[in-house]
């Protein structure tokens, strides 16, 4: 295979040669010596057909976004000597380089063994490839390549970050008869004092109210509220139109992060926790229990990608068929329509508790326009659209209106108790 030099001398002489004969002109045809002698040389010695053997390691094959993954190539030179090597480890574009290189030119005699490491970022969840290893040898004066493709690519999948929520009162008002962490109005098993009865035989000798035994001079036990746990459907708008922002801060992956925390955080409550998403297939996971459930949630998630034009109405007709009419809908949207106020009125008729997280569609875009007078015009009669439109909602639903570039647990705290007796 030619490489751009010895195309260019080829074009140099043929060029040299017609000039030449169409004027008659011998220096002009004389011109076209060199570059002939020159590639007569490069002929005489072919480049090396690499023969490499190479392996790729990576520090880890999961991480989140933010994170840093080592890459560590290992080659071995199996044929004759290679003075001249091109390497390519071929890297998506949402992996960026942090230290070193993935593009290398070396030179391996026969047998030798060469290693080099470098370091990547991922800036967008999903699941990518590094490599394949691409090599190409050259000949002594660069004008032929062989090339070769070495070590496979290797899968590196990237979840989304997770917004903490350690503090926030997020729970279903509604509860089941299974054991959690949710206050009923039923006495059992919990940590919420309710009152004082008469001592009756077979009471936990740790109830026993020992200060009101005491005073009254008979024995009395203690009475806890019953903790039960309920049910919380995620419904995560990622239609096309909701992608407000840049490839790698939009509202539509915003919303992937809180959505990832709101489920971690309702499933250490030990409430169930099931997922809609609305893009351009409509996708969902069935409600369920423990660490097994958030994972398959967040294999949803890492695949997530703005698209599609479903309207709401098809979330309403899934939530109705496929889950229980007793959970908590915690619907994340930027709100960009009017058509979010009817389904969200539509989900409450048929009986759901509807809890409303908007990332600030305004607040994004704001971050990267530059700023001027019409702009600020702009901003505030958009605003006050969407404050009217909130506060629409708000009859229906609980809205939190959060600015992304601030942690999501501080306008949850600012909250009323989404965890009422029920």
């Amino acid at each position: 295979m030619r490489t751009p030099l010895a195309s260019a001398l080829v074009g140099a002489t043929v060029v040299a040669l017609l000039a030449g004969l169409a004027l008659r002109s011998w220096p002009l045809v004389l011109l076209a010596i060199p570059p002939v002698a020159f590639l007569a040389l490069g002929s005489l010695e072919p480049p090396a057909e690499p023969r490499v053997s190479a392996t790729r390691t990576l520090s880890r094959d999961r991480l989140s976004v933010g994170g840093q993954v080592e890459v560590r190539l290992v080659l071995r030179n199996d044929g004759a000597a290679l003075g001249q090597l091109e390497l390519l480890d071929v890297l998506p574009p949402e992996l960026v380089l942090l230290r070193g290189s993935n593009h290398l030119i070396v030179s391996l005699a026969s047998g030798e063994t060469f290693e080099t490491t470098y370091e990547v970022r991922p800036l967008l969840k999903g699941d990518y490839a590094v490599g394949p290893l691409r090599v190409r040898s050259f000949d002594a004066l660069g004008l032929g390549v062989e090339d070769g493709v070495v070590a496979p690519p290797t899968a590196l999948a990237v979840a989304p970050a997770m917004e903490v929520l350690q503090r926030a009162q997020l729970g279903p008002r509604r509860t089941r008869p299974w054991f959690g962490h949710v206050t009923s109005r039923h006495i059992g098993a919990g940590s919420e004092f309710w009152g004082v009865r008469e001592y009756v035989p077979g009471d936990d000798v740790r109830r026993i109210n020992w200060k009101a035994s005491a005073r009254l001079g008979r024995l009395f036990s203690n009475e806890y509220q019953g903790e039960r746990s309920g049910d919380v459907i995620i419904v995560l708008d990622a239609r096309r139109e909701s992608a407000v922002g840049t490839l790698t801060d939009n509202a539509v992956e915003v919303g992937v992060r809180a959505a990832l925390g709101v489920a971690e955080h309702v499933l250490a409550s030990k409430n169930r926790v099931g997922l809609i998403v609305q893009r351009d297939v409509l996708d969902w996971v069935p409600p369920a229990f423990g660490r097994k459930q958030l994972y398959r949630i967040l294999d949803h998630l890492i695949h997530v990608r703005a698209g599609g034009e479903w309207p709401f109405g098809f979330v309403t007709w899934v939530l109705t068929r496929f889950f229980p009419r007793d959970a908590l809908v915690v619907l994340i949207s930027p709100l960009t329509d009017r058509a979010s106020l009817e389904a969200v009125v539509g989900i409450a008729a048929h009986g759901y508790d509807v809890a409303i997280i908007s990332p600030s569609p305004l607040e994004i875009e704001r971050r990267y326009l530059p700023p001027s007078s019409d702009r600020d015009t702009a901003y505030r009669i958009l605003r006050m659209e969407r404050e009217n439109l909130i506060a629409s909602l708000r009859r229906v639903a609980q809205v939190v209106d959060w600015d992304p570039s601030t942690p999501l647990a501080l306008p949850l705290r600012r909250m009323r108790t989404w965890s009422r007796p029920g």
